[in-house]
């Protein structure tokens, strides 16, 4: 059964402010490889942690050697080298955003992965810089304190994904075993391509909603699509839709729409915050269309 459902979100408020923000981090893109040595673990799992992705303005594997130093001490057995078939699989993704006259700013969105491609959760830090621009040598004394204070910072709520009690398995409403693959957009304004799915993805995490990143038979794929036009009178329609299409038959479940008027140009650069308004209100739409989608 198909259905449809209007996203609640006030674009219009949000977009008035997104003038100075800079761009949030790029997609998961992909696991290290596994031409490393082997990760021998005795309880053969651990994490290992992948190179930085993104815009490190530095040598990453600083932050790299950080954090697994730190989740270790965390009493998670962490490395950056190879890979075992119970690892999880932690990526960095970073975006440096200068800020008019206000210390530049580091976003730094973690995930944690299952080798089967099944998102664990994630965490995202941000960090104001005083003179971040003068931080050039990797050796520096002053990166080295500020790869130990994120890892510091982070590390904690990665530990946390991994020791907390296992939890019940979640499960797609009404479609057992299935996951949710969010799909990349193949065009929209701005950095939207960027900052939209994998916000999305956190907070469909968050609603307890199980994902994927690479879609099986049974899985649901979700497609998001941003389109943009001049509405007159300084003002732009921005439409953003969301479809939910079966991949064991290839049926569209139904549809998320969010529209709205937006002042003309705002969405033509980074979305900083609201493409974090966006997807919460598209996760709340997508877990109402899936429990009437079931609905016989």
């Amino acid at each position: 059964m198909r259905s449809s459902w209007i996203a609640p979100l006030c674009l219009i408020a949000l977009l008035t402010v997104t003038g100075a923000c800079g761009p949030l981090p790029r997609p998961f893109e992909s696991a290290p490889g596994t031409a490393n040595d082997l990760l021998v673990l005795e309880d053969r799992g651990g994490i290992v942690v992948a190179p930085m992705g993104g815009d490190w303005p530095a040598e990453a594997d600083l932050l790299v050697h950080a954090m697994a130093r730190r989740l270790t001490g965390l009493n998670v057995p962490a490395t950056t080298r190879g890979l075992n078939r119970e690892s999880r699989v932690l990526q960095g993704l970073v975006a440096r955003r200068p800020q008019a006259g206000r210390p530049s700013e580091l976003v730094i969105a973690w995930e944690l992965w299952e080798l089967d491609g099944r998102l664990v959760g994630g965490y995202t830090q941000r960090r104001a810089l005083e003179d971040l621009e003068n931080l050039k040598d990797p050796a520096d004394a002053d990166w080295r304190a500020l790869t130990a204070a994120l890892a510091e910072e982070a590390a904690p709520k990665i530990a946390a994904l991994v020791q907390a009690p296992a939890a019940r398995e979640a499960a797609v409403p009404g479609f057992p075993g299935a996951r949710l693959v969010v799909a990349p957009l193949s065009e929209g304004p701005g950095d939207s391509r960027e900052s939209l799915p994998p916000a999305l993805r956190r907070h469909l995490a968050e609603a307890g909603l199980p994902l994927a990143k690479r879609a099986g038979p049974d899985d649901i794929q979700v497609r998001g699509r941003v389109s943009l036009e001049p509405a007159g009178a300084g003002l732009d329609r921005v439409a953003i839709s969301w479809s939910l299409v079966s991949l064991r038959d290839g049926e569209e479940l139904g549809q998320v729409d969010q529209l709205n008027q937006v002042p003309a140009g705002s969405l033509d650069g980074a979305w900083g915050p609201l493409a974090g308004a966006v997807a919460q209100g598209a996760a709340a739409g997508i877990l109402d269309l899936l429990r009437r989608a079931a609905v016989p």
